[in-house]
């Protein structure tokens, strides 16, 4: 199946004139995933002081908007997804993070189903400029159900569509 980003996606932007010595989440906080299976973030240095370094890149998910029982989807820590040991710290370094919708947790009471991107830098030597885009994409369309599946005596599908 051939699916166009342009009718298939929506997007959100992270912009920052200077992050130094804070942090910085996209525009629109926690975005739904409930309609899309998968999750692109593209971070990017702009003017960065060479003494700085890009503290935290991930991706969080929650349980709703407001961000409820929020915790890491991608992890920043020596060694983790964003390797701290690591970080990007000139002018035009980037970071891309990727997740399936299947990657977040599932709770039959309160399922993670919202999605931010957060950057943050613990330093402030200089101008530290940042812009970030959160895509989510490939709409989960919901799936007809055929002729004849999952039907017994008890279950009867009628569906104009089929």
């Amino acid at each position: 199946m051939n699916q166009r980003l342009s009718e298939h996606a929506s997007s959100d932007f992270l912009e920052q004139a200077d992050i130094g010595g804070t942090n910085a989440q996209n525009a629109g906080g926690y975005l739904a995933m409930t309609n899309y299976n998968r999750c692109y973030a593209r971070v990017e240095l702009g003017t960065w002081d060479s003494g700085d370094d890009l503290d935290e890149c991930r991706l969080q998910q929650a349980s709703d908007s407001s961000g409820t029982s929020v915790k890491d989807l991608t992890t920043d820590a020596s060694g983790g997804n964003y390797d701290t040991d690591n970080p990007v710290d000139a002018d035009g370094d980037f970071v891309v993070l990727e997740v399936r919708g299947e990657d977040m947790d599932l709770n039959a009471s309160a399922p993670f189903d919202y999605v931010r991107l957060y950057v943050a830098e613990g330093g402030n030597t200089g101008v530290d400029n940042i812009f970030g885009v959160l895509i989510r994409y490939e709409h989960a369309n919901g799936r007809k159900e055929l002729q004849g599946a999952a039907s017994t005596g008890s279950q009867v599908y009628v569906d104009t569509n089929t």
